[in-house]
């Protein structure tokens, strides 16, 4: 798309140019703090931004309130209405056949045996598919809680996790290999931004390049972006609003979603089923966890190990799950 010949354009485009990866948002504030004297706001230079770049396509182009810039991009916008800050929520696709879910890892304080069993598991169901369900980080040294000295500084903490995916990949050479951010993984990026914004832009120090995906052939999932295998919606836990989930957190997701979901985050088995007058059936699960059982700010707790296996029919989008727990060392 050509750029404006503006002066707002041509600084625009400069930053573009040298932060073509940057989110919109975060660039259009580093713009901003750089050329206040030039712009009006930071919404102003994202509105720019994104219809430069071709984001929403004709949807977001049509929001664009600055005409100057709607007559050089040649947008309409009959109505003038503001900018739609609205944000996409397409689910990310899995179409693979057999899914190994895992969740809650937590590293540097996850169960080694546990990921063992699990991955043994997945290996003798042959699974084209391996999904990292959140939380593979703990990022204890990045909470808004209240830290512990003894916690791993967070290179132990990026070095466990490099040596744990080099062995996921190790035993799923030609599988497909997912990582959807939960909230301890998002940690680390909403404290870049905070603490650090100089570098926030520098790929560099976002988790793919420091745990190596590119390498590795790991995508990531992140915004709290669902996932679909089927008709199976796949959620963290983090995206519905809510505690601990209570008694139970396969309830107290269906009574959020209705929809057919698994998730993790609550570190706990459980399963609710519900039917509707014509025999529509929603069945939603929550899986137990792969960390260790008692960690100091909550040693006394309901949790258990567990994951998941998923066989999905690729041409209905049916499935079937098998929400498993491990209990005393063995899988059930």
């Amino acid at each position: 798309m050509a750029y404006p010949t503006t002066i707002r354009g041509i600084i625009v485009k400069e930053y573009l140019t040298r932060f073509p990866n940057t989110p919109s948002l975060t660039l259009a504030k580093k713009i901003y703090k750089e050329n206040k004297e030039t712009f009006l706001s930071v919404d102003n230079i994202r509105t720019l931004i994104r219809a430069y770049r071709g984001q929403k396509g004709e949807r977001a182009r049509k929001n664009i309130t600055d005409k100057t810039h709607f007559k050089e991009a040649g947008v309409k916008n009959p109505f003038t209405l503001p900018e739609s800050h609205a944000e996409s929520f397409e689910p990310f696709i899995i179409s693979q056949s057999k899914v190994l879910i895992l969740s809650d890892l937590h590293f540097p304080y996850q169960d080694n045996k546990a990921i063992d069993l699990a991955i043994k598991y997945g290996q003798k169901k042959e699974v084209n598919c391996v999904l990292i369900n959140g939380d593979m980080l703990d990022m204890p040294q990045h909470s808004r809680h209240e830290r512990d000295w003894r916690n791993r500084s967070t290179k132990q903490e990026f070095d466990a996790v490099r040596q744990f995916l080099q062995y996921l990949r190790q035993e799923f050479p030609l599988a497909r290999i997912i990582f959807k951010q939960g909230n301890h993984d998002e940690r680390w990026e909403k404290w870049l931004y905070v603490k650090a914004p100089e570098i926030f832009d520098d790929e560099y120090f976002h988790l793919p390049q420091r745990l190596g995906f590119n390498e590795l052939q790991i995508e990531e999932v992140k915004d709290k972006r669902p996932i679909k295998i089927g008709k199976l919606t796949v959620l963290h836990g983090h995206e519905l609003a809510g505690g601990s989930g209570g008694v139970n957190p396969a309830r107290a997701t269906f009574l959020k979603a209705l929809d057919s979901v698994i998730v993790g985050h609550y570190h706990k088995t459980s399963q609710h089923t519900e039917a509707s007058m014509y025999g529509d059936v929603i069945s939603v699960n929550s899986t137990g966890c792969l960390c260790g059982m008692n960690p100091q700010y909550m040693p006394i707790n309901k949790w258990n190990l567990g994951f998941a296996y998923v066989e999905h029919e690729i041409k209905t989008g049916d499935y079937e799950l098998h929400n498993l727990k491990i209990i005393k060392g063995k899988v059930y």
